[in-house]
């Protein structure tokens, strides 16, 4: 006992070298350093202490992901870590009043080698509140240019229906949902999917993941209707008589005369006009001018539409109705001949009475006015002679006979002029 107790000083000075060239030794083959990783994310633990509350959260100024995570330790532990070894988790189980989480950072193994972690930043912020959702009817459009000849027909949508899910705040700013299809040079119908996007009254695009928000379809099918087009006339049937005294004046202004339509090319191959016979183009019992307009679109064959999307198929038609007035001409008999086969006879028109005879005219003024007596001509016609004075054949005397007017357009005789007929043998 007493040799154990001897030169007790010794011995404990010997511990204490003892300890101090361990630690010198350890230190030097196994230094302590460091090793830096960024951009670590946090998991966020327990949210549904959150959602079960009705509420959503969101992470603000993306406070979820650490910008650097500094690990000290020995050299030899530092070499077998990866960043994958580095974890780090926030628990809203301890969310503070301020809505924010205290980041743990730690690693999966060595763990209990690890001398100190650093970080650059150690609370996770979030957004709390109350979650809502809504229905928005999907809408589709087409940008870009089909190729000459052709238009958009009808878009549609498979699905007509989205729901977003997600803080009241981004929900309630959400306006409408719609996907967009790029037609540049296609000739043929078109079926893909496309992305749905979200937009705010402003027309501004909202991104739902970065305010954690989401939507119950994010893509949908588009299909895309592609038609031929070309120009057809369109003609109008105007109908009917005007009431007793007035004539139409041939004169009909139409708008449009001709439309782009479009359609399947075996469609509107065989569609040479548009015809427009209208109830509405009746001019029967008028005496004034017809002003109707109606929908071309009525008139269309099935399968075809408009190919012009500025047109909204109104049709316009103006029937000008005027006055029929009336004027006697005085005619020279020597502008009446014979007409017929009048074998061994000779048949002329008698001007030994008189030198005229009065013909009365009746059409529009514009067409009155450019007659004149000079140029109306006239014809018997023998076969009448025989007919109006019940002969067989012909035979020497004076007859009666009816003249057949040459008269213009627009222009009708009112009444009947007769004249004295010579028959002679000749």
């Amino acid at each position: 006992m007493k040799k154990l107790l001897a030169n007790w000083g010794l011995k404990i000075a010997s511990l204490l070298f003892a300890i101090i060239v361990w630690f010198l030794v350890t230190n030097i083959n196994d230094p302590i350093t460091s090793v830096r990783y960024t951009n670590i994310p946090v998991t966020i633990k327990n949210g549904n202490l959150i959602t079960e509350k009705g509420q959503v959260y969101t992470v603000l100024d993306g406070s979820d992901t650490i910008d650097s995570v500094t690990v000290y330790a020995p050299r030899t532990v530092i070499d077998s870590l990866t960043q994958s070894n580095i974890v780090a988790t926030a628990d809203i189980q301890q969310l503070s009043s301020l809505n924010t989480i205290s980041i743990e950072v730690t690693t999966n193994k060595y763990r209990d080698k690890i001398d100190n972690i650093s970080t650059s930043s150690d609370v996770v912020k979030l957004n709390v509140e109350r979650k809502a959702s809504k229905g928005l009817v999907l809408s589709a459009t087409t940008s870009g240019t089909v190729s000459d000849g052709y238009v958009i027909g009808d878009v549609t949508t498979e699905q007509n229906m989205v729901r977003i899910s997600g803080p009241e705040s981004f929900i309630n700013k959400v306006a409408r949902a719609s996907v967009d299809v790029d037609v540049t040079g296609f000739t043929a119908n078109i079926g893909t999917d496309a992305d749905i996007l979200l937009y705010d009254s402003d027309g501004n695009v909202m991104d739902p993941t970065a305010h954690g928000a989401s939507m119950n379809i994010k893509t949908v099918r588009v299909n895309v209707q592609i038609l031929e087009t070309k120009y057809v006339p369109v003609k109008y049937v105007v109908s009917g008589t005007p009431a007793p005294g007035y004539e139409l004046t041939g004169n009909v202004e139409c708008s449009p005369t001709e439309v782009l339509i479009a359609g399947r090319s075996s469609t509107i191959s065989s569609i040479d006009e548009i015809t427009v016979a209208d109830d509405k183009l009746d001019v029967s019992g008028l005496t004034g001018n017809l002003t109707v307009s109606f929908d071309l679109d009525d008139y269309l064959p099935t399968g075809v539409t408009f190919g012009d999307s500025d047109f909204n198929g109104t049709a316009s038609v103006v029937a000008y109705i005027e006055s029929v007035v009336e004027q006697t001409f005085d005619v020279s008999i020597r502008n009446i001949g014979v007409n017929g086969e009048a074998d061994g006879f000779y048949v002329e028109v008698d001007d030994s009475e008189y030198e005229t005879v009065s013909l009365t005219l009746q059409g529009l003024a514009t067409n009155i006015g450019s007659v004149r007596a000079s140029n109306l001509t006239g014809q018997v016609d023998v076969n009448d002679i025989l007919t109006k004075n019940g002969l067989d054949a012909l035979k020497e005397g004076n007859y009666s006979a009816d003249v057949t007017w040459n008269l213009p357009d627009g222009v009708s005789e009112k009444g009947t002029v007769s004249v004295y007929v010579t028959v002679k043998e000749k």
